[in-house]
């Protein structure tokens, strides 16, 4: 298990990456990227900044140590001169899933800075989470897993990853579809018959992709929930109610930058708990049947 170790902070990242170490039997390898700016660069490498960036992974390893007991295997690694997404997407080939703490940016520092969560998640071909700076796990014995399927023919890596992560926790798994019109056209068309049409139509299509993890984890508690509202609102608010939120991206043939799409990217933004994007499944795995079609 990768953890993206930042110079702003990663106790949130290595609080949910050590319980996830801990429930799947997994080492720990902690990854610091020194990248330097343009500018840095130009001036070299005598700043005393490789020095800082040991030091900020050698904290990092010693709390990742204090916190997982002898049990579980901790190494680190420090990159210099390197990439940060590019070096942690390379060095995450064969790991279960890297592990990003997500700093709390306005927006206007979001669009000059970017989101390192998001281009990793781009990029790599294992699942990416993102633990917010400020999250702590939720008390109480009641965990929930929440599963955000926007179509169901691509659903399947996102709700294997969901079926995988409630039964390792013990959690209750919520598979969650909302939906919504455009907002003047929703108010005068979304009645109720189309609300119970909607839902229903959304059961049945999800189905086929739950029967065969449905017998797979026969032991696991799950429902589906089909919510009329903004996709956004509706993910978010049950981020509050989460553990942990599964989004899946989009297929890898897409343009590149349609890989997220504008509800992962905002929900990664913005989610109180733990966000896990799953890549999706090869072609040979990905489910054939045809699409139903939609209003529009």
């Amino acid at each position: 298990m990768v953890v993206a170790v930042g110079t702003d902070g990663v106790d949130a990242a290595l609080g949910f990456a050590v319980s996830e170490a801990r429930r799947h039997q997994l080492p720990l390898h902690l990854i610091h990227v020194l990248q330097f700016t343009a500018g840095e660069a130009y001036v070299g490498m005598d700043g005393g900044m490789p020095d800082a960036a040991k030091a900020t992974l050698d904290r990092a390893q010693e709390k990742a140590e204090r916190l997982v007991g002898s049990d579980i295997p901790v190494t680190a690694e420090l990159i210099l001169n390197g990439w940060i997404v590019e070096d942690l997407v390379r060095h995450s080939e064969g790991a279960s899933m890297i592990v990003l703490q997500h700093r709390l940016l306005s927006r206007v520092r979001r669009v000059f800075r970017g989101s390192i969560a998001q281009s990793v998640a781009y990029h790599a071909n294992v699942p990416v989470v993102s633990v917010p700076e400020a999250w702590k796990p939720r008390l109480g014995p009641d965990s929930v897993v929440t599963a955000c399927v926007q179509d169901p023919i691509e659903a399947s890596a996102l709700l294997r990853a969901a079926f995988e992560e409630a039964r390792a926790r013990s959690a209750r798994l919520v598979v969650l579809h909302a939906w919504w019109l455009s907002a003047s056209f929703d108010v005068v068309v979304a009645d109720g018959a189309l609300r119970d049409d909607w839902s229903a139509r959304s059961r049945q299509e999800i189905a086929p992709v739950l029967e065969p993890l449905e017998r797979e984890f026969s032991n696991l508690e799950y429902e589906i929930k089909v919510q009329h509202a903004p996709p956004v609102q509706a993910v978010l608010d049950a981020a509050r109610k989460s553990d942990l939120l599964v989004l899946g991206r989009r297929h890898h043939r897409l343009p590149h930058h349609s890989h997220l799409g504008p509800v992962a990217r905002a929900v990664l933004d913005h989610a109180p708990c733990p966000v896990l994007i799953a890549p999706e499944l090869a072609d040979s795995q990905s489910a054939t049947r045809p699409r139903q079609s939609r209003p529009a």
